[in-house]
């Protein structure tokens, strides 16, 4: 059987917006034409977010860890308040509630499993795309698919 990669993820009470972690977008088929695309950090925070908080709740220091300080970048719980609350706007314009992303006082985020729908697609379809679409992201990627499956 082949193996399956996640390709992104359907957010909301009725998946309304489509989340695209490779190409840093968020649209929806709501308003035609609607597209945003989110700068590196957000992309990475809110891509972190849904691959490890939908039910669970995830520590701040984690999210500082993981989304900065693992690319190279310098984080406070000031700049993670300030991402994470930009973040939440721009999932506004979509219609997205803010208890999308629900802050759990003291403990960490948390975004509820119900609003959450993961998409998937054969990972060598995957790669294929990516690597004629995207070639910049593609190593990158790759890579990061193969280090998830060696800590499994």
């Amino acid at each position: 059987m082949e193996k399956l990669t996640v390709y992104g993820y359907r957010l909301g009470n009725e998946y309304q917006v489509e989340f695209v972690p490779y190409k840093q977008s968020l649209t929806t088929c709501a308003i035609p034409g609607s597209c945003t695309y989110l700068r590196n950090t957000m992309n990475n925070l809110l891509t972190y977010l849904l691959a490890h908080a939908v039910g669970n709740i995830v520590a701040d220091k984690t999210l500082q860890i993981q989304v900065w300080e693992n690319n190279g970048l310098s984080c406070s719980s000031q700049r993670l308040w300030q991402v994470m609350n930009n973040l939440k706007r721009k999932l506004a314009v979509f219609s997205l509630p803010d208890d999308f992303i629900l802050r759990v006082a003291g403990k960490g985020y948390l975004i509820p499993p119900e609003k959450v729908l993961t998409l998937y697609c054969r990972e060598t379809f995957f790669q294929q795309h990516l690597a004629v679409d995207y070639p910049a992201l593609s190593g990158q990627i790759i890579k990061r698919n193969a280090a998830r499956q060696s800590i499994r």
